[in-house]
């Protein structure tokens, strides 16, 4: 080897003897050589495929800490016979919303004044709506309405165009229920919840997402009111202003009454 060393270096310069050197060596040291020197910068964004990847090759401890975001799983892939039975704890999963207080209407023209008991009693709740882990909506508090001193001063959702006076609140869209929920018993306090499609019924018209009760005067629980939103993106059409009526429309046309 030293002797083809010494004919080949007569005939070639140094620097073009080394090139030829490192060639042989590296050729020698074949594939290994070149997967060592693979980086992550040398692979392609979405060449690994699961194909690629040998079954359980991933293990728990390939796995950096918070290196798996929701983005990074696809869709439906992690089912729950996915998921090793007493390993998700509470802190696991999604906070629960904080509360979002009720904005109240006025029926139209103000002549609904609806408020919270909570102004008036202490250490009860506002009203309130807020979505737990699982989306499942929450309503609370109670609820009570009195006559406005605007527009007919009737806070009384019978009669044509005065169906805004049942409406004490608005849920947004993502917290309206797929139909309308009926709760609170077939009574005087009874609370509506109006579903995506809304409420028509004669002259009483109902926009989604309307909470609404019978009549004034009375108090409403929403405590322990809870349901299942459809999908989010409804649009909500506005409420119209009311006038006077002959009352009790609500409760009768839905059979409260």
């Amino acid at each position: 080897m030293n002797t083809l060393l010494r004919r080949v270096g007569s005939a070639v310069s140094p620097v073009a003897l080394l090139v030829a050197i490192l060639a042989l060596v590296l050729s020698a040291a074949g594939v290994g050589y070149a997967a060592g020197q693979i980086g992550t910068s040398g692979i392609k964004n979405n060449a690994i495929t699961a194909k690629k990847i040998k079954k359980n090759a991933v293990t728990t401890k390939k796995i950096k800490k918070d290196a798996v975001t929701a983005d990074k799983i696809k869709k439906d892939a992690v089912t729950a016979d996915k998921i090793k039975d007493g390993s998700l704890t509470a802190a696991d999963l999604a906070k629960p919303e904080v509360e979002h207080l009720a904005t109240f209407t006025n029926g139209g023209e103000g002549d609904c004044v609806w408020t919270s008991v909570s102004t008036v009693i202490t250490g009860i709740g506002p009203v309130s709506y807020r979505k737990d882990q699982l989306g499942t909506v929450h309503l609370a508090g109670i609820l009570s309405g009195a006559d406005g001193p605007g527009g007919d001063g009737d806070c009384d959702n019978g009669g044509v165009g005065q169906s805004s006076d049942a409406i004490v609140f608005m849920l947004p869209a993502g917290y309206i229920p797929g139909k309308t929920l009926i709760f609170g018993g077939l009574g005087a306090t009874g609370v509506v919840i109006v579903g995506v499609q809304g409420v028509t019924i004669g002259s009483l018209v109902l926009p989604p997402g309307a909470v609404a009760t019978g009549v004034s005067g009375s108090p409403s629980l929403l405590d322990g009111i809870t349901f299942a939103p459809a999908e989010s993106g409804v649009t909500l059409p506005k409420t119209t202003a009311s006038r006077r009526g002959d009352g009790g429309a609500l409760l009768k046309a839905i059979g409260l009454s």
